[in-house]
């Protein structure tokens, strides 16, 4: 049949599709963008321009009064400096009358080098005059090299001539297109495309969560349609194919030029079988291959794999600037987005000149492969804290205790990756970019920040008579134990939680530096992002400075009691507080958290890891976490572990109770460290429950912190969820939530 070359090679590959489809992996994807650049000046001229006369040059006469070359060489010098300044109402001044008459206004000139920078993917241009000028009988000429920044082909120079005339005004350049590039005035450029087949996002145990799928495009040649009537059965025939209305199909051709292969729709290899004896009569009608994102398993970690998209309009000027054509797809959130320039590779390409019957290369450069990532996600642990999360609003974060990587994060409300969310409240990751009070979670800072700063000891004892006056009687605080914890030491008040122990060292912190307790909370890595290659919310650490910038008033006592208890306007991540909670269990070293296990990506500079937390009350908190679970007088949570006995024997963990007496008293058990909070929300919404541990406490493997948005107390909802990962994570039958509920926190 009757084909154009680009049809022809694409009814080959239909013959072969399915054979084709088994390596797509290995193929390269072209784009082709034109640019008739020619055109365009013309366009902007009102009439051709044809190249000016090129004259054969000839030793440089003595100059003349007639012909001072000391003045030729001074226009042409200003006249490259103000094109390379983009001053162009300065460089058309010093044209000639031919070029002037020819361009109209100093606009056209603009256009004319715009052109070039849109065609060539360039930035930039700079011209440099190389050589002296050769002058003749009232004519100049001159060699000039331009340097273009291109973003697809790299960086290229170009050499051409421009010539000046001598006139009743002096000398003026005689410009023309091929004073750009030659043979530009009648000559068309072009730049071919070459992209690289976007990379595999990877789950750590190989499984696939982002994949280029190979895909036909059915396309249109508009240059190959012979005629009206034709074009007419063809519309109607591809009309049929695809689904899409005729008037639909042609506007996807009608501005395009006319050689340019224009996709139309993507359609399946059996539709194509179906109408092969019918399509294969139209010349203008071609088959390619491309490739389109899928993801295999598209309620894994959602949040965190992202998807891609269109360029956003807002954005197209800046990836164009890149390289890209504009009608690629990018990543637009998650992983997809963060480690988008690792996934996407770079644009290579050529850069042709077709003038005259002839071609130029002009420049070239191979694209930069993309790469596959692969993720640090645990997928069944990923699953089941998607799982227990369900429809509650909140965050799950699991860590690897030892360096900070992601192995589960789970945020509600969710979505899948094979439709988009139509609410924008589905696409926030409310593990990264959640914001909450803290409430008790912060306990541990404060106490970090009383004793490191000298202003109490663990074994200091407090008293709680269920109520603190430290403000005096008319701001008088409580705690949540209506009768309070009698007398109590500074560590079980950690493991109590109780909140006159808190109050009293917030106050204590005030006094001795109104910003001792903010600097603690910062050195937590509170109010500042993590650095993981997600997009996150740095949270807000209030202090004085920023109270009196946000709020135009002076920081009070009473707001560094607040923030000691975690409330007030403290702002936390979940993210954050898992990172403060490994840090807590390694030893004080405050880790970056990360999700991509390779290629390791470029972190902000103020995330830079891993930093050392100098803790004298490391001991003391770890113990009071114990406590938090293991106490059953004081623990907040305690009751929620009471039946948590599990012993490691050998390379298995077994209940306790399978041990015998002996070997159970000298086995090694599972103990978990935790922490509950719950956070006032305002107003009469429910708070937000939290609970964060780590497992096993005397060898930490796992840190695991779950928030519930106005759910109620940490320790009644947050503990169990959290105690089912830990579960989970060992391979332990998952506990079922107990139903009574105790008031703490």
């Amino acid at each position: 049949m009757a084909m154009n070359a680009s049809g022809a090679a694409g009814w080959q590959w239909l013959n072969r599709w399915r054979i084709i489809g088994a390596i797509a992996k290995f193929a390269d994807v072209f784009t082709r963008s034109w640019a008739v650049v020619g055109l365009l000046i013309a366009s902007c001229a009102g009439s051709p321009l044809s190249p000016a006369s090129q004259p054969t040059p000839h030793a440089q006469p003595t100059p003349t009064p007639d012909y001072p070359l000391a003045l030729a060489a001074d226009v042409l010098r200003a006249f490259t400096e103000a094109l390379n300044r983009r001053d162009f109402p300065a460089a058309f001044a010093l044209l000639a009358d031919a070029p002037r008459a020819t361009l109209r206004d100093s606009t056209a000139l603009a256009r004319s080098y715009q052109a070039v920078l849109v065609a060539a993917a360039a930035q930039s241009f700079y011209i440099e005059p190389r050589g002296g000028l050769l002058v003749q009988d009232g004519r100049a000429t001159a060699a000039l090299a331009t340097l273009w920044e291109s973003n697809v082909v790299g960086p290229f120079t170009v050499t051409s001539t421009l010539a000046l005339t001598f006139t009743q005004a002096g000398w003026r350049v005689d410009w023309t297109p091929d004073a750009i590039i030659p043979g530009l005035a009648e000559g068309v450029l072009r730049l071919d495309r070459e992209a690289p087949i976007r990379g595999a996002i990877y789950a750590a145990d190989g499984t696939p969560l982002a994949v280029q799928q190979p895909s036909t495009v059915l396309g249109v040649q508009r240059g190959a349609i012979a005629d009206a009537e034709e074009e007419a059965r063809l519309l109607a025939l591809l009309s049929a194919v695809t689904g899409l209305a005729p008037e639909a199909i042609k506007a996807k051709y009608a501005d395009q030029p006319a050689d340019w292969f224009s996709p139309i729709a993507e359609v399946d290899g059996e539709a194509l079988d179906a109408h092969y004896a019918e399509l294969e009569r139209f010349p203008a009608v071609g088959v390619r291959l491309f490739y389109r994102r899928a993801y295999p398993q598209p309620d894994l970690a959602p949040h965190v794999v992202g998807f891609v998209g269109p360029i956003p309009a807002e954005s197209l000027e800046a990836y164009r600037a890149l390289g890209y054509q504009g009608d690629e797809q990018i990543g637009l959130a998650g992983v997809e987005a963060t480690a988008d320039g690792v996934l996407a590779g770079l644009p290579g390409g050529q850069l042709k000149l077709f003038a005259n019957g002839s071609v130029t290369l002009l420049a070239a450069r191979p694209p930069e492969p993309a790469q596959d990532v692969t993720l640090t996600i645990s997928p069944p642990l990923q699953l089941t804290a998607q799982r227990l999360l369900g429809a509650q609003a909140g965050a799950v974060v699991v860590l690897r205790a030892g360096d900070s990587a992601v192995l589960a994060m789970a945020s509600w409300p969710s979505f899948s990756l094979d439709k988009r969310p139509r609410a924008s409240g589905a696409l926030l990751n409310r593990a990264t970019q959640g914001q909450y009070p803290a409430g008790s979670t912060f306990k541990m800072v404060t106490m970090a920040a009383a004793i490191g700063e000298g202003l109490a000891q663990p074994a200091e004892v407090f008293r709680d008579p269920g109520y603190w006056d430290g403000l005096g009687r008319a701001f008088r605080k409580t705690c949540w134990l209506r009768g309070g914890h009698g007398r109590i030491t500074l560590q079980d008040g950690l493991t109590a939680s109780c909140n006159v122990v808190f109050y009293a060292l917030g106050l204590r912190l005030h006094q001795h530096r109104p910003d001792a307790l903010s600097e603690y909370a910062r050195r937590f890595g509170f109010g500042r992002l993590t650095g993981i290659e997600l997009p996150e919310a740095a949270g807000l650490v209030p202090d004085p400075d920023w109270k009196r910038r946000a709020l135009g008033a002076a920081w009070t006592a009473g707001d560094t009691v607040n923030l000691a208890i975690g409330q007030g306007a403290l702002l936390v991540t979940p993210l954050q507080v898992a990172q403060m909670t490994a840090a807590l269990a390694n030893g004080g070293v405050l880790r970056r958290p990360y999700i991509i296990a390779a290629p390791r990506l470029a972190v902000p500079q103020q995330a830079e890891s891993p930093e050392r937390i100098e803790l004298s009350a490391l001991s003391a908190i770890q113990q009071a976490m114990i406590g938090v679970t293991r106490n059953p007088r004081l623990g907040t949570a305690t009751y929620r572990f009471s039946d948590f006995d599990y012993c490691f024997q050998d390379e298995r963990i077994l209940p306790c109770r399978d041990l015998p007496a002996r070997a159970r008293a000298r086995a090694r058990r599972l103990i978990v460290a935790g922490k509950s909070g719950t956070a006032q929300a305002g107003g009469d919404a429910k708070p937000f429950a939290w609970f964060t541990a780590y497992a096993p406490a005397d060898a930490p493997e796992i840190v695991v912190t779950v928030v519930l948005e106005n759910a109620g107390e940490g320790s009644a909802l947050a503990a169990p969820l959290a105690r089912q990962l830990i579960e989970h994570y060992y391979g332990l039958p998952l506990s079922s939530a107990p139903r009574e509920r105790r008031v703490g926190d």
